[in-house]
């Protein structure tokens, strides 16, 4: 076997281990977005209280860094029901 065909198998060779890496690396780069010192995962929404106002918020990627994007002005409220008395007869 000449030297080239041995160079070209390492090559070879090695090209496909950093291929296969590629997903373990990918995964690596777990990036999650910070909210009042609570982390949130990619896709998720939080309330951002910002200058006073509040606005909803999804966890992005944009260029290779996690950031928040606006989903809507102002923030879901939910209420209790008062709660309906029951006689007891």
């Amino acid at each position: 076997m000449s030297f080239g065909a041995s160079a070209m198998r390492s090559g070879v060779l090695i090209a496909g281990l950093i291929m296969a890496l590629i997903p373990t690396l990918a995964d690596a780069h777990n990036c999650k977005c910070r909210n009042r010192g609570t982390m949130f995962e990619l896709g998720q929404t939080s309330c951002l209280k910002v200058d006073g106002g509040s606005y909803l918020a999804r966890c992005e990627m944009k260029l290779n860094v996690s950031s928040w994007t606006k989903v809507q002005d102002g923030c879901p409220v939910t209420q209790r029901l008062p709660q309906q008395s029951t006689r007891i007869n």
